[in-house]
């Protein structure tokens, strides 16, 4: 190898080199913004389609399907489902991984083009989001008032959501609950009657007198003038004074047929904060943006806008998201640095001698610093998966630099100089660590290529950890070289063993080791047979006791958010429901006192462009959500989760509450899981009945488990409505048409906007319908007088009849059909288990065979994380093989140290048996990183086996001696791997869900793979390699048997 002889000739270069690569690495560490996950884009897009005034069977009808139809052709789309409410309709597109989702949403946009005009005339404009992680908010604010509520909407656009739409990085501001200015225009029926007038006739008229008209440009002389024909209303009493017609010699005008009135909108959201009722702003960020800078500059620009605004307007914190970025990253960074202290401990430990452990500690910030160039190269930000790969490989940066230097320290005994050595015992070991870090990291590359959630959590992990270990073998093969041939040039043959009495102590007690090393292995290879039945008879017991081992998908974080979903009766007002909503936050401040003051919050109804739900909320003027944030994890007796229980029994005791789920841990999970529960169960089918009857039952099975809590059903109870049903032909004869009449109906109930009232700049809407005792009253709508194509008045009851009937809530379909979905949320149980009780209710129940009975949520996807993740464990374990064959050029002694990773599973097992973790995505990850690991200590034993044999040792004697001489290397490496994990496993602090299973199986995993490994791979070998045995010769090297 060429590497180690140009580092050692070239001293100064190697140094500028690596303090180059520092500089860069520094600065790019400097430039990285942090964040809590990498940058999450899932493949699928959300279509919102506002219609104001609409029932859900009409956005259904109207809207739903006519987008699903043509969406439908998209390419590569996996699955469409969608969601029609009263006024708004959502339709998702899940496309396959790895579909580029910025063309997929200009070919669906493209796509709506086509069906727009097909659209109601009153349905806004679609709207296509991504789901990504930016669209949870990174901040939440409550704004609430007393004297200026009326105008608190006005006061929150104006002077906070508008200037902070403006701060670098934010994306877009959410305003929920404020009372929005309006003109209301109450019209009089029957007066618009007695004057042979239409709400048409009049909206026209609005509308053409409250506008201004260019004239265009006169010159007079030298001057040049603009004409303008202003008519904007500005004031009220001049909209009242507005003539509409002239009636038998007398002007009517607009007074005289309607109340004018300045008010505020009738909305159907309501924000509330423990100071009371207002708004609710939620903040998000842009794709891409360091979530901490958007953070820290939105709280800058609040506190420059609070002098600004009146006195008793009150903004507060309710939630945040850079809590849980910045303690993660703290809690993580700080276990890097003790993995580092451990590291060093063991590397002293082993070695003993300061100028050695000095070679060996500075190859550690080279290789770590590495990684964080290429973060910066890449554009990616510090988070919990890119710190995790630097814990992770902290202990191991380290073991191909003591293999050189143990090497180079070889050769300097045997008489070389220090230059010699350096490069001949990093020249001859070159080939051995190349292989053995390429074994390690030859189990990421089916992960970097992998597409879904394991491809978005992990790539970033898996491509550091191997820049990682490339880089110190790099170091290993160039600055470690260099540093010994520096470092160690007084040293002298044999002076290594001229050491102080607590050397002399310590050697003892490592060859005390060695030699029972030795031993036991001379026992192993004379009883095989008894020690592979051993090894078996454990590995079989432990799978059996894995075999009970539950599974889960993806860790919970506890940010501390504690949030209640809360539904009341179908039906229910807003005003109504936001009761309810106050009395669920009094038990939060009866009942959590870890809350931290002001964060409590809630949001009640739903919003007209469906808003809360582009953001992961739930909405509904039957449902109400309230929210509040905890102290810190470390800080409190309890978890989230345990204190969203707490508060269990008091909801369920609520009479107005029919259905509630609770939240215990991190709102940003909904990010993470596409807002998917544990368990849904899918109902389908044409027969609703049906559909109906088996979600029912399913429910109450569910409910009467005690797997599930919170469970509920999409069940659509229906509610009352008024239902208009015209006579085609009657209309017919009247010169009427069912549009004709919707359309004039609409108007007098729902409104039509007539025009902007403009007032010292702003603009407000000016709505024109019948007033409120003629649209309330069944009797006075049957009455609402029609204008047909001969611009005659028609009564409505004349072409129609007007009726109680019951229309859905809300209709969801899921591939062009309707759905219904059982949700719950579990209790502590694995999403395994509840997986299988899910399985054993329904298998339990006769359904209908024109319902089909799916179960998907959190527990599909598992299962397609799990199977991409069984097949990345297989290509990795092939791969490893095919490396060490490679190698070895053999395909016997590969196989032989194969054996090494079946039995890292009985430690694993045990590991998760012992701390009671489950099988999840990440300790899933966990146990492929294992495989390419443990076969290292394998390699080493049987590639001095083969080197021993070469020079001539009989078959025992060479596993004994090469397990005596390569103890102390073996459990160096394994200790600085154990020790680098210790702290990421123990930790205590926020985020460690994410990050301390994976810490608890690799050390269950290394420590007893490491200790079953040194005695199997050993015996193994000797069974493969015993016939060779009848060849060996007297004048072969015996050093431990005859």
């Amino acid at each position: 190898m060429k590497l180690p002889q140009v580092a050692v000739k070239r001293p100064v270069f190697t140094a500028m080199l690596f303090v180059a690569i520092l500089l860069f690495g520094l600065v790019s560490l400097v430039k990285l913004p942090l964040d809590i996950m990498p940058e999450m884009e899932l493949p699928t897009l959300t279509v919102i389609t506002v219609y104001p005034g609409a029932s859900a069977d009409e956005v259904e009808e109207q809207v739903s399907k006519k987008l699903e139809k043509i969406l439908s052709g998209t390419e590569h789309l996996k699955e469409i489902t969608s969601q029609s409410k009263e006024n708004v309709s959502f339709v998702q597109l899940q496309f396959e991984w790895g579909t580029d989702i910025t063309s997929a949403a200009n070919n669906a946009r493209d796509l709506i083009e086509l069906v727009k005009n097909k659209l109601p005339r009153d349905a806004h404009n679609p709207i296509i989001f991504k789901v990504n992680s930016s669209l949870m908010p990174v901040l939440v604010y409550g704004v609430t008032a007393n004297e200026s509520y009326n105008g608190l909407y006005k006061i929150v656009d104006d002077e906070v959501a508008s200037k902070l739409r403006k701060v670098p990085g934010v994306g877009s501001v959410i305003t929920i609950g404020a009372p929005e200015r309006e003109i209301k225009v109450d019209i009089d029926p029957v007066k618009l009657h007695a004057y042979n007038l239409s709400l048409n006739q009049i909206a026209t008229i609005l509308k053409a007198q409250n506008i201004s008209i260019p004239g265009g440009n006169i010159k007079v002389g030298d001057n040049d003038y603009s004409v303008r024909i202003p008519g904007d209303i500005s004031d009220v009493e001049e909209l009242k004074d507005l003539a509409l017609i002239s009636f038998n010699g007398k002007v009517i005008r607009l007074s005289d047929v309607a109340d004018i009135r300045d008010e505020y909108k009738e909305k159907d959201d309501v924000g509330r904060t423990t100071n009371g009722k207002g708004v609710t702003l939620m903040v998000q960020k842009q794709s891409g943006e360091n979530t901490l800078a958007v953070v820290e500059k939105v709280r800058a620009k609040i506190k420059e806008i609070e002098p600004n605004i009146p006195a008793d307007v009150q903004i507060s914190e309710v939630m945040k998201s850079d809590e849980l970025i910045t303690e993660s990253i703290n809690n993580l960074s700080e276990s890097l640095w003790y993995a580092l202290f451990f590291v060093v401990l063991v590397v002293m430990a082993f070695l003993r001698n300061w100028k050695q452990s000095v070679i060996v500690f500075i190859t550690i910030p080279f290789s770590l610093i590495v990684a964080f160039i290429v973060m910066f190269a890449s554009g990616w930000t510090i988070n919990i998966f890119s710190l995790m790969s630097l814990v992770v490989a902290s202990g191991m940066v380290v073991d191909n630099a003591i293999v050189v230097l143990e090497n180079i320290t070889q050769h300097i005994e045997k008489g070389a100089k220090p230059k010699q050595a350096a490069i001949f015992g990093s020249s001859e070991m070159g080939m051995a660590i190349s292989a053995s870090t390429l074994t390690t990291i030859v189990v990421f590359l089916p992960m970097i290529f992998m597409g879904g959630i394991v491809g978005i959590m992990f790539k970033q992990l898996a491509i550091l950890t191997s820049v990682t270990l490339l880089a110190s073998l790099f170091t290993a093969l160039t600055l470690t070289p260099m540093a010994s041939s520096q470092l160690l040039k007084g040293m002298k043959k044999g002076e290594e063993r001229k050491h102080g009495k607590l050397y002399e102590w310590s050697e003892r007690n490592f060859q005390r080791l060695e030699d029972a090393y030795k031993k036991a292995l001379a026992w192993v290879v004379h009883h095989k047979t008894v020690t592979v039945i051993v090894a078996l008879v454990v590995l079989a017991f432990s799978l059996w006791v894995g075999k009970g081992l539950g599974t889960d998908y993806i860790p919970e974080f506890d940010a501390g958010d504690v949030v209640a979903v809360i539904e009341t009766e179908v039906g229910t007002s807003t005003t109504k429901t936001d009761s309810v909503a106050q009395v669920v936050m009094q038990i939060f401040k009866e009942e959590i006192p870890e809350m931290i003051p002001n964060s409590l919050a809630s949001v009640s109804g739903q919003t007209e462009e469906g808003l809360l739900s582009s953001v992961g909320f739930s909405e509904g003027k039957n449902i109400a959500t309230v929210m509040c944030h905890l102290t810190k994890p470390n800080e409190r007796e309890s978890s989230a989760k345990k204190i969203a229980d707490r508060i269990r029994p008091r909801i369920a005791a609520i009479p107005e509450v029919e259905n509630f789920r609770l939240l215990g841990g991190s709102i940003l999970s909904a990010a993470v899981t596409g807002n998917k529960k544990p368990i849904e169960v899918e109902i389908s089918g044409n027969n609703f009945s049906s559909l109906n009857a088996v979600a029912e039952a399913i429910t109450a099975r569910m409910r009467e488990s005690n797997y599930f809590s919170d469970v509920i059903n999409n069940v659509d109870k229906g509610k009352l409505e008024v239902q208009i049903k015209v006579d085609k032909q009657k209309a017919s004869a009247m010169a009427l048409n069912s549009a004709m009449i919707g359309l004039q109906v609409r108007q007098s109930i729902y409104g039509t906007e007539a025009g902007e009232f403009k007032e010292g700049g702003d603009e407000y809407d000016i709505t024109l319908r019948y007033s409120p005792k003629f649209r309330n009253d069944i009797n006075q709508i049957r009455n609402i007088q029609l204008k047909n194509l001969l611009n005659q008045t028609i009564p409505l009851y004349a072409v129609a009849d007007v009726e109680m009937g019951t229309s859905p809530l809300q209709i969801n379909r899921k591939g062009q059909q309707r759905v219904v979905k059982v949700m719950a949320e579990l209790n502590d149980v694995s999403l395994g288990e509840a997986q299988k009780e899910t399985k054993r209710i329904i298998a339990g129940l006769d359904i209908p065979s024109d319902v089909t009975v799916e179960i998907a949520g959190q527990t599909s996807d598992q299962g397609e994380s799990f199977g991409d993740l069984y097949l990345i464990l297989a290509l990795g374990v092939l791969l490893v093989y095919m490396v060490m064959a490679s190698q070895f050029e053999s395909f016997r002694d590969p196989f032989i140290i194969m054996f090494a990773v079946p039995v890292t599973f009985i430690g694993v097992i045990w590991a998760f048996k012992v701390t009671g973790l489950t099988l999840s995505i990440t300790t899933f990850v966990g146990v492929i990183m294992l495989m390419g690991i443990v076969v290292n200590n394998g390699i080493v034993l049987v590639d001095y086996t083969n080197l021993l044999r070469k020079r001539g040792y009989k078959l025992y004697d060479a596993i004994a001696e090469a397990g005596r001489s390569r103890l102390r290397p073996v459990l160096m490496t394994t200790f600085t791997t154990l020790l680098g994990m210790v702290p990421m496993a123990t930790s205590t602090g926020m985020g460690r869900e994410a990050y301390s299973p994976l810490g608890i199986t690799m050390i269950g995993g290394l420590l007893v793979s490491t200790l079953i490994t040194l005695l199997l791979v050993p015996t193994i070998y000797a069974i493969f390699h015993d016939h060779e045995r009848k060849h060996e010769s007297d004048t072969n090297k015996s050093v431990l048997f005859n």
